[in-house]
């Protein structure tokens, strides 16, 4: 069993809250999805179950297989795909793949052709991420985040970039590897709303 809980979990910046007194369970074999308005504090609540963002009062606490883990070392169980991560410009797609699978190995053994067929993108193997479109990137960083080893998966805004064939893509790989895993995806998207099986609405 892996679990989240939060408990009257508050988070500011200067004199605004951007979260107030949230108290909410995440446990495994579900897709949660957090919805609300720009502003409500959907990604600011994703950085903090990351582990990224500290919260200003409150208390999260992380079980994982059931043993306790602290929040100066979830990041080892979590895999994260947003916005605001990115990829290593610099490197090819062989060479992230291989940097990402150094800390976070993907759940199966997967050779690098087998990964290019999951994503369903063909490229020169001397060409940087630099090169790629925003749409092509998302797949890639979907992908690995998807494919990790990793109890914890947290999405933020994953269909943001993605066209209507991505987007199928994107929920058949979802579904591929949920496992026993605990997904909460951030969204205002209904195509990955349809994912979940419970919401969370940061407006109310």
């Amino acid at each position: 069993m892996t679990k989240i809980e939060l408990e009257s979990l508050g988070k500011r910046y200067g004199f605004q809250w951007i979260i107030r007194d949230l108290s909410v369970n995440f446990e495994s074999h579900h897709i949660y999805g957090i919805t609300g308005n720009n502003g409500s504090g959907k990604s600011t609540l994703i950085k903090i179950l990351s582990g990224y963002l500290s919260p200003t009062n409150g208390k999260i606490s992380y079980q994982v297989n059931n043993a306790v883990i602290t929040v100066e070392k979830i990041f080892q169980h979590v895999s994260l795909a947003a916005p605001y991560t990115d990829l290593i410009n610099e490197y090819t797609l062989p060479e992230m793949v291989a940097f990402h699978t150094k800390f976070k190995p993907f759940s199966s053994s997967v050779t690098y052709k087998e990964f290019e067929e999951i994503i369903q993108l063909k490229v020169p193997n001397n060409k940087t991420l630099n090169h790629f479109s925003s749409g092509m990137k998302q797949k890639i960083q979907l992908a690995l985040a998807i494919m990790s080893n990793s109890p914890i998966l947290l999405l933020d805004e994953p269909t943001s970039f993605l066209d209507a064939n991505a987007r199928q893509w994107f929920q058949q790989l979802l579904q591929n590897n949920r496992r026993d895993r605990l997904i909460v995806i951030a969204s205002n998207d209904s195509y990955d709303l349809q994912l979940c099986d419970q919401l969370l609405n940061m407006d109310k």
